[in-house]
């Protein structure tokens, strides 16, 4: 892979873990369900934009759109949703650095997923490293009161929902992904819409700190983002792809930090570090390091 697709890679997990900050941001106006729902629809009106411009075949996947509507609902509406919900008692470090554990959750739903990849033994050691992170971060959070370990909890669902959906989207390799992610958005919208409307009420007008975010979190981290990952994964491969889950609690932590004045503990040291650990041993680095070091090396022939 080339020094570019690093640079872009590491941006856009970069950018990722800004959303957490702009979150915080708008959950002093919107309640999040309300966060969830403006997020997911103006992520869906970039899509259609873009997906018109460049002449897309929309209407192809009619017979598809349910299973696209609920693919968006554990893709976009529910995470969207459920890490607001905990940004409300937990720091937005700490909930970026619960949602690295998507690969994890990816590997364990798999398991329960019909034609679902099997779990080798570097993913179960990848799981254990991943838990153990959790624990550090929710033990930390009891500890000091900054974040209430239930909420981190909770947190972790919406890792699981992505790992539904990534086993879910697996029905539609045949349909152009720039379709998948406009149609999915469009019912992960009409999903969230009336829930959010019906428990916060109609969104009150932004004003300009909320607006900004808004446009930065919908049209910028949600469209763009998606359909750049999706336009890249053919030249850079699901592998290197991952590496935006490894910068973006990173990214998360340091905004945390440096805007909202955030601490960060030991705990949360070693809760990010065992989660990248376990991304790293999921992805068979670590694996393949070890059983290099202890194979003898073969000698000429």
């Amino acid at each position: 892979m080339t020094a570019r697709y690093w640079i872009f890679l590491t941006a856009l997990g970069a950018a990722f873990g800004m959303s957490f900050a702009l979150n915080e941001i708008l959950l002093a106006t919107y309640g999040p369900l309300t966060v969830s729902m403006l997020r997911v629809m103006l992520g869906a009106i970039g899509c259609w934009i873009w997906a018109i411009m460049t002449g897309r075949r929309m209407r192809s996947v009619s017979g598809a759109l349910v299973g696209l509507f609920v693919f968006g609902i554990f893709q976009y509406s529910a995470p969207f949703a459920l890490l607001p919900l905990a940004q409300e008692h937990i720091t937005s470090s700490v909930a970026g650095i619960a949602n690295a554990m998507t690969p994890v959750a990816v590997v364990i739903v798999s398991q329960f997923w019909a034609g679902g990849e099997r779990a080798t033994v570097d993913k179960i050691v990848g799981i254990a490293f991943g838990f153990a992170g959790i624990v550090a971060l929710t033990a930390s959070g009891a500890g000091t009161g900054g974040s209430d370990p239930r909420f981190i909890i909770l947190a972790v669902a919406a890792p699981v929902s992505y790992g539904v959906a990534l086993n879910f989207v697996r029905r539609f390799r045949a349909i152009d992904p720039i379709v998948v992610t406009t149609w999915a958005m469009t019912g992960g919208a009409l999903a969230i819409a009336p829930v959010a409307l019906t428990l916060e009420g109609i969104p009150a007008v932004p004003d300009a700190a909320s607006a900004a975010a808004l446009a930065v979190l919908g049209f910028v981290l949600t469209s763009a983002a998606f359909l750049a990952m999706y336009s890249i994964l053919p030249r850079v491969g699901a592998t290197n792809l991952s590496l935006v889950t490894f910068v973006a609690p990173i990214s998360a932590t340091l905004i945390g930090v440096l805007v909202f004045g955030e601490h960060v503990s030991a705990a949360h040291v070693a809760g990010t570090s065992l989660i990248l650990m376990g991304l790293v041993a999921i992805d068979g680095r670590i694996g393949r390091a070890v059983r290099g070091w202890a194979l003898p090396a073969q000698p000429a022939q």
